[in-house]
């Protein structure tokens, strides 16, 4: 039970602020689960005793949050969202599909190719590289596009096409090419043509990009990495305590 303290200091929120708190724990708490559409803006309005204006304050701030889609012509929708764990080597696919997110990938390219100068270094020197550029979509919609480069010379057998249906770890591990650490950079980057055309954003709208090279149990650099988050769809959360510190992306 709050305190008269408390709910005088309630009293003096504005109306939007104590609206947006009610309404982010219906969400949170799983009362209005990802996907289930909420009420119109009338019907919350009225429930509220609130102008339209004011209920509006409160679901911009819930879809700044990363809680809500307003889909024109359809209506307000609770947004799904999933967090990629940056503490293992799980790849964003799986750790999407353990949280049941329906994701899809689609191969956008695979080909030979003599790698640009800072990727070869990273993966051991000179020599002809394949480039696999894929989209994520996660109900759909694209998430992530990733470009990864692995030598050609440690990688002959493997499928490409394989890609659209299991994840590339699994398939180096087939092939005796297991992955046993990585090294992962994240840092604030914009969309180029070609990456916002196949994430269906802007032109140099803001994104982030996850830089990660792989090694085997051996230490051999297999896999140079680029994966790229749009702004309005990630964000990276961190929970602290005096034992522990878990990092993860957010994605929405």
């Amino acid at each position: 039970m709050s305190s008269p303290a408390r709910r005088t200091a309630d009293e003096r929120q504005p109306k939007y602020l104590r609206i947006h708190a009610d309404l982010h724990e219906r969400i949170t708490s799983g009362r209005w689960p990802a996907g289930s559409s909420l009420p119109s803006q009338r019907e919350l309005a009225d429930e509220f005793g609130v102008s339209i204006m004011t209920l509006r304050q409160a679901l911009q701030l819930l879809a700044d949050d990363g809680l809500i889609d307003t889909r024109h012509g359809s209506g307000t929708y609770v947004a799904a969202r999933y967090a990629y764990d940056l503490g293992h080597l799980r790849s964003f696919a799986d750790d999407l599909a353990a949280q049941g997110a329906q994701i899809t990938t689609r191969l956008l390219a695979a080909d030979t190719v003599t790698p640009p100068e800072q990727v070869g270094a990273r993966l051991g020197g000179p020599g002809e590289v394949l480039r696999l550029r894929r989209l994520r979509l996660v109900g759909g919609r694209p998430l992530i596009v990733q470009t990864s480069y692995l030598p050609v010379t440690l990688i002959r057998g493997l499928e490409p096409g394989d890609l659209g249906h299991r994840g590339l770890y699994t398939i180096l591990a087939e092939h005796g090419l297991t992955i046993a650490r990585a090294n992962e950079t994240i840092t604030p980057t914009t969309l180029s043509p070609l990456d916002a055309r196949d994430l269906h954003r802007a032109e140099s709208s803001p994104a982030l990009l996850s830089h990660r090279v792989s090694f085997t149990t051996t230490g051999i650099p297999l896999v140079d990495d680029h994966a790229l988050l749009p702004g309005d769809s990630v964000a990276i959360t961190a929970n602290r305590s005096a034992q522990r510190l878990d990092v993860h992306y957010t994605l929405h």
